[in-house]
């Protein structure tokens, strides 16, 4: 599973904290806006009920009531704002704004000297309900009347649409700033982090020695870790090539006077000058090291139709038909053209010589790799021997020539470039070796 990059997890999470906080501010500043107004509907009708209480009075024990209140609403059929007076669980007066209403509500009173209010009371549509009980002297005795104010929530309603619409739009622009602000910052944090993998990048190709830019504090101990590890890795590339170079110069002088030996027996002459090739091709690999210019691009096709010549002309007697397919035809190898040449020419040669007729090598690009395979229609490696194949000096029975070190070369090689190295069966019945190579 690939891991996610710090600037993705980063925003990931700010986009996460805003889902989180944007809802929940909404809701609480609506909760808040909800209750503040409710307050405030409460206190408006604890004043239109002491407007009634102010104008009611008892007349011979009948209630007396002016016929206009000063309240217009009061005055108005259907207005939504409704008051009704209660006594002995009786309504005995009605406001002028609920002629129009067929039923008067059910109403229970508080007791007296007790108020009450009610934020969602059903009487067909949705109410605010207050209510007060008091008492009044009758001529009689005291008797207890209620008093309740009945207001239309559609206004209300709307003011909390209005209000969550207005919280909704300029929350989800500020959302929106934070965003854009979370980006420039986080570019900005992340930078110091982009300019360190680039030069990393650079030291990786070989392009410079040591990371010298200055970073933050947090990044510092990376860079010095990094650079000692740069060093390190130069000075252990040293010494290797030193002790080669060493041990080949060292086997050359001895070498040269076994050549000259007289009267030594044929079969040294080809071990002798294969042990020459071997010093040879591990000093050059001593001097390139890691600096071989794997950056430089390589067309494969002019390199494969030089091996392809060379090979008719090697086995012009076997008569063999060597095909190729590059896909796409401007095909390329980044690395260093000898050891492509050393690559491909040896699997091709250990090709042709197991190729009955015929030999067909492939190059395509798949995905992040390129493949590079040669397959013959010879008589194949068995599954059980083709890892001890790639070990050196390791020579299969159909081979019947050859140094028997030349896949251990290709894969030292391959490996040398990041690739990997594998034998399967050909569909051509022989063997298929596949050399596969990072493309970046």
């Amino acid at each position: 599973m690939r891991s996610l990059s710090l600037r993705l997890r980063t925003f990931a999470a700010a986009i996460l904290a805003l889902i989180i906080f944007v809802p929940t501010t909404v809701l609480t500043l609506e909760k808040a806006f909800n209750f503040s107004l409710s307050q405030s509907m409460q206190q408006q009708l604890k004043v239109q009920s002491l407007t009634l209480i102010s104008e009611f009075e008892f007349d011979n024990g009948l209630v007396q009531m002016p016929e206009q209140l000063i309240n217009e609403q009061f005055n108005l059929p259907g207005s939504g704002l409704y008051a009704f007076i209660q006594t002995d669980q009786t309504i005995v007066w009605t406001s002028l704004s609920s002629l129009n209403q067929a039923q008067l509500p059910l109403l229970t009173p508080p007791a007296v000297g007790d108020e009450s209010f009610i934020d969602d009371f059903i009487w067909g549509e949705r109410f605010f309900l207050f209510a007060y009980t008091a008492e009044f002297d009758t001529g009689e005795g005291y008797q207890a009347v209620s008093f309740f104010i009945l207001q239309d929530k559609q206004i209300f309603d709307a003011e909390k649409a209005h209000f969550a619409s207005i919280l909704w739009k300029w929350l989800g622009l500020v959302a929106l700033l934070m965003l854009v602000l979370l980006l420039v910052s986080l570019n900005a944090a992340l930078l110091p982090i982009s300019r360190l993998n680039k030069q990393i990048i650079q030291a990786e190709r070989g392009l410079i020695k040591r990371i010298e830019q200055q970073y933050p504090p947090e990044l510092e101990r990376l860079k010095s870790s990094i650079n000692h590890l740069l060093n390190s890795e130069e000075q252990q590339r040293s010494r290797y090539k030193n002790s080669l170079s060493d041990l080949a110069h060292s086997l050359k002088t001895p070498l040269t006077v076994l050549k000259g030996t007289q009267n030594l027996p044929s079969d040294a002459d080809e071990p002798i000058q294969q042990i020459d090739q071997l010093i040879k091709r591990q000093l050059k690999r001593a001097v390139a090291g890691h600096a071989m210019s794997w950056d430089a691009q390589l067309q494969i096709e002019p390199i494969l139709q030089k091996l392809v010549n060379a090979m008719h002309k090697v086995y012009a007697d076997k008569h063999l038909k060597i095909d190729w397919q590059i896909l796409p035809p401007e095909q390329y190898f980044l690395g260093d053209v000898t050891d492509l040449m050393e690559m491909l020419g040896n699997v091709l040669d250990n090709a042709c010589k197991a190729a009955k007729t015929r030999v067909l090598c492939q190059v395509e690009a798949m995905g992040r790799w390129l493949l590079i395979s040669v397959a013959d229609d010879g008589a194949g490696i068995p599954a059980e021997k083709r890892l001890s194949l790639l070990s050196r000096g390791v020579r299969l029975d159909s081979y019947t020539e050859g140094q028997g070190i030349g896949l251990a070369v290709v894969a030292d090689l391959v490996s040398a470039y990041q690739g990997k190295l594998e034998i399967e069966q050909s569909e051509l019945g022989g063997a298929r070796i596949i050399m596969q190579f990072p493309l970046s």
